[in-house]
């Protein structure tokens, strides 16, 4: 007998069926053509009743369609029991989540209490508790193991939730560096890297502690881009000669050209030379004595700069830690820095023949109370703690002039100042400065300060000579850059350089016992004359003779031995990209 479900809708479907397959022909049924309609006749008795076979058939096709019935009913009623016991671990867990934690001391909520996070492999063979809910359930990562509190979920207003961002990459090859960013832009990555590897051979034999030799004076790398367009970062590392350190650390708020704010480590805006050239651009291998030897370097800070008037102006001014290139401050006090360059016809469109013409200023002001940094004035070597017996590579590497005594300090006012100009024209460049101010030292904690008043000077020049043109100094792309292959045969760019440098410091440095006249001198100047040969915008190869003369003799090895003149060959090669 047919059973009667009256709860399930589809029975009344069912029987439907029936009616209309029970109206129908055996024929019909059967997948066959129907057969000629007979005349209609409004009389019952003549109406045919289907045969008992038929409606047997017809029984059995019933009674198979109401087991399926049951059993996809059977299957909605488990999955909706299903549903519910998952709905109600989802309000658990989110309950728990809204829920304060019970502090343990580190932060953390207590096992055990609510709001608890089970340890990671708690659970049997560690992988946590057999009735952890999945993932998806507490919306957090797989490597949290469905922690919400792990990733940016927890964060309930303010968080776009936007998930994995696809990244485009590329070379930039106008301002150097492999970047990867998000498809908008608002999020970069940047990685640029140098290395410098050099052979240094001085014409005097047998000196020490400066040895002639191969030399690795830096290999930098660089990691920048911006969290936000107007929000920019750079961290940087530096091997010098032999020392691994931070170089760079800072993020640069650019919402208008004109006026930006830097906050962190990096160069400080005195002298052009160290402020306005990179180190990969400079027509020599080192820069001028002044600037190597008095430089603002690298300190932390907190500087406002930028580009007025559509960049013809340009300027900068920061308060800074008192001590180059130092990690730490000594003392309160603060160094305030300023920075001022002028291109007054930057934007003339013609050949103008002073289009490139730049010209201006720098201070480094402050008062000091800290170790003497450089405690050794060199040659062709940024300021450095290493004394000059020390056993660095850098103090292999480059020649002293003068040495402070052990017990030497910085302390008192500080003032030095310098007037640049630099001028570029097609291959040309031209570059000077005039330096000048005053450093106070003392002879330990106690001493009277001296001031030593200090003034310098340098020309520079450089052409190059295979048709390339610049509007600053910058890294060439040769026209035909070198490369054998048949087809591709270039030889690269050649630019010619020269240079006048001089230094000198009064001679209070040795009346008032800051250093030994016997064994230094207190004014140097220094020649330097040769060609730079770029490969390729990539490869750059310096090729250098350095000719320094001393105002009387310095050490030129423990004896002690005394040298007028030093003469140094020196051939760098530069990979930067």
């Amino acid at each position: 007998m047919i059973r009667r479900k009256e709860s399930n809708p589809l029975y009344g479907i069912s029987l439907a069926i029936l009616g209309v397959i029970l109206t129908c022909g055996p024929g019909n049924l059967r997948g066959q053509e129907p057969a000629p309609a007979a005349p209609r006749s409004n009389d019952p008795a003549k109406v045919v009743a289907p045969t008992p076979d038929l409606q047997q058939e017809l029984l059995d096709r019933l009674r198979k369609m109401e087991q399926r019935l049951d059993h996809v009913t059977k299957q909605n009623e488990d999955l909706s029991q299903a549903n519910q016991r998952l709905t109600e671990q989802v309000e658990d867990l989110s309950r728990a989540i809204k829920k304060p934690a019970t502090s343990v001391g580190d932060g953390t909520a207590a096992p055990g209490s609510a709001g608890a996070t089970p340890a990671a492999g708690s659970g049997p063979s560690g992988r946590g508790s057999t009735n952890d809910q999945p993932p998806s359930a507490g919306g957090g990562s797989k490597a949290s193991g469905g922690d919400p509190t792990v990733t940016g979920r927890a964060q309930e207003v303010g968080n776009r939730h936007r998930g994995k961002l696809a990244l485009k990459s590329r070379y930039d090859f106008d301002n150097d560096g492999f970047i990867w960013s998000t498809e908008d832009d608002e999020i970069s990555l940047g990685i640029r890297m140098m290395s410098q590897v050099e052979s240094r051979i001085y014409q005097q034999p047998n000196q020490g502690p400066v040895s002639s030799g191969f030399y690795n004076p830096r290999t930098r790398v660089y990691f920048e881009g911006h969290l936000s367009k107007p929000i920019q970062y750079e961290v940087s590392v530096q091997n010098t000669f032999d020392t691994v350190n931070l170089l760079d650390a800072y993020l640069n708020f650019n919402y208008d050209p004109r006026f930006q704010l830097r906050l962190g480590r990096y160069k400080s805006p005195f002298t052009y030379e160290w402020y306005r050239i990179h180190v990969w651009d400079l027509l020599a291998p080192e820069r001028s004595l002044f600037a190597n030897n008095f430089e603002g370097n690298r300190r932390f800070g907190l500087m406002g700069w930028g580009n007025l008037f559509e960049q013809r102006l340009e300027y900068a001014v920061g308060t800074f830690n008192t001590q180059r290139n130092s990690y730490q401050p000594f003392n309160n006090r603060q160094d305030v820095m300023a920075f001022l360059n002028a291109k007054p016809f930057y934007h003339r469109e013609d050949d103008f023949l002073l289009r490139d013409l730049q010209f201006g200023g720098s201070v480094n002001a402050g008062h000091e109370d800290q170790s003497t940094i450089p405690g050794v004035l060199r040659t062709n070597s940024a300021p450095s703690a290493a004394g000059a017996s020390s056993t660095s590579a850098s103090n292999a590497a480059t020649l002293p002039f003068l040495a402070f005594n052990s017990d030497v300090r910085e302390r008192g006012p500080r003032a030095l100042w310098e007037l640049h100009t630099a001028y570029y024209y097609r291959g040309l460049t031209l570059l000077g400065a005039w330096q000048g101010g005053y450093e106070s030292y003392a002879k330990g904690a106690e001493g009277s300060t001296t001031r030593i008043p200090i003034n310098g000077w340098f020309a520079q020049i450089g052409y190059i000579v295979t048709g390339e043109t610049i509007r600053d100094r910058t890294l060439i792309d040769p026209i035909h850059p070198f490369d054998l292959r048949p087809g591709r045969f270039g030889l690269g760019a050649f630019e010619l350089t020269a240079r006048y440098s001089e230094l000198d410091l009064n001679s209070r440095v040795f009346t008032a016992g800051l250093a030994d006249p016997n064994l230094w001198t207190n004014r140097t100047e220094m020649t330097d004359v040769g060609f730079n040969w770029y490969l390729n915008k990539f490869v750059k190869i310096y090729f250098d003779w350095e000719h320094a003369m001393f105002a009387q003799p310095v050490i030129y090895r423990p004896g002690p031995s005394l040298q007028k003149t030093s003469d140094l060959f020196w051939l760098r090669m530069q990979v930067y990209f």
